[in-house]
């Protein structure tokens, strides 16, 4: 299996492929057969697979490079990405090894993608489960051949409720072949990303293409895996948050020395840029570095078995402040560029929208700052970090 250097390498070299597509993948709203086969010639899907399964399992720092560089090239395609290394890190570690057998062995393309999200409903059926349910926002799936999906475990006609008294939630993958993809991608933002619906039809899984997600235990792989069952999801959005940030802030920077003002002088040149910029760099480098040392310190405590609250707590806060900081950096590059950004094919634009979308995810949206304020200021029930 290729190193995750050498797969970092051949990203680099993807750019103008993934640039000159990104109109026509917005337009598509998915991504090109040209990009997905060049991601794919890069290794790119394998850089999170257990390395028992031939993946790379790469460090986080790694995992962030990779999805940072594709993100800073074309936001739909960083965030297909980090969907698609979280689908691939989830089904590998997670699932039985039926799963991983047909999954990962038996030919056919490693790649999974779906939506998490509760949707659906699950019954135990002999050694399996019959499944079903209506899903939004599968972002990736015209590209998987697994989709994932959330299911509330039932018996008896109601939901079957764990040792803590809530609802048991699946986690669960059903072959592409047996889910109907239906469309509905018609968004602001992330606009090629294919996060279309979709519905999976009444169906019966062998046990092993499912697991319980309020207990997951990996069932191989290292650190990685053991940092945390959100821990990879949440760092896949922090990279694409810090890739498409940096390029939004380039761009900005490009814009503003060629942009002349009515008095002659260039927009760089006024003290109010010069003063935003500087504002919107430190913070850009402090969110990184929050990220980037707290999924390291989450990898190392992995691998010592143990993992504290305070990393949990971080990794959620980080990556909310990541996504955060970015939507309002674009917001600003976005107004700055005045007529420039309104018109369509612009890359302030694309990044602003990009970036605009991010925010609205459940996972890192507002809802993750009052739960992690309430951890922090001591509320009882509070939730922990994940």
């Amino acid at each position: 299996m290729t190193g995750a250097a050498d797969i970092i390498d051949r990203i680099e070299s993807l750019r103008p492929l993934i640039e000159a597509q990104a109109d026509v993948n917005d337009d598509a709203t998915e991504l090109s057969a040209d990009v997905i086969d060049a991601l794919e010639q890069a290794e790119l899907f394998a850089l999170t697979a257990p390395s028992s399964l031939g993946g790379a399992e790469a460090h986080p720092s790694a995992v962030i490079e990779a999805l940072r560089k594709l993100s800073y090239f074309d936001g739909s395609t960083g965030w297909h990405c980090q969907a698609a290394l979280t689908g691939v890190a989830v089904a590998g570690a997670f699932l039985g090894d039926r799963a991983v057998d047909e999954i990962f062995c038996s030919g056919g393309r490693a790649t999974c993608a779906g939506q998490a999200a509760p949707s659906g409903k699950a019954e135990r059926v002999g050694d399996g489960y019959r499944i079903s349910g209506s899903f939004s926002f599968g972002s990736g799936l015209p590209n998987a051949s697994w989709i994932v999906g959330g299911y509330i475990l039932h018996k008896d006609g109601k939901p079957a409720l764990g040792e803590n008294g809530q609802p048991v939630m699946l986690i669960a993958v059903a072959p592409r072949a047996k889910v109907e993809i239906l469309g509905n991608w018609n968004v602001l933002g992330l606009r090629g990303t294919g996060s279309y619906d979709f519905r999976v039809p009444e169906q019966i899984i062998h046990e092993d293409f499912a697991f319980d997600a309020g207990a997951p235990q990996p069932k191989r792989g290292g650190a990685l895996y053991r940092m945390g069952f959100l821990a990879i999801p949440l760092m896949c959005h922090a990279a694409f948050g810090l890739g498409c940030t940096m390029r939004v802030m380039e761009e900005w920077m490009i814009h503003a020395r060629a942009k002349r003002r009515v008095n002659g002088g260039s927009i760089a040149e006024s003290e109010t840029f010069q003063r935003d910029l500087g504002v919107a760099q430190a913070r850009l480098r402090a969110a990184e570095a929050y990220i980037r040392n707290n999924f390291t310190q989450l990898f190392k405590a992995g691998g010592q078995g143990e993992i504290p609250d305070g990393l949990t707590l971080d990794a959620r806060l980080g990556t909310s402040n990541m996504i955060a900081l970015g939507a309002q950096i674009a917001q600003r590059a976005f107004t700055s560029s005045a007529t420039t950004g309104l018109r369509n094919g612009n890359r302030i634009q694309r990044c602003f929208r990009d970036l605009q979308a991010a925010n609205a995810h459940f996972l890192t949206g507002e809802q993750s700052f009052i739960d992690a304020g309430r951890s922090l200021a001591g509320i009882s029930g509070a939730p922990p970090g994940f």
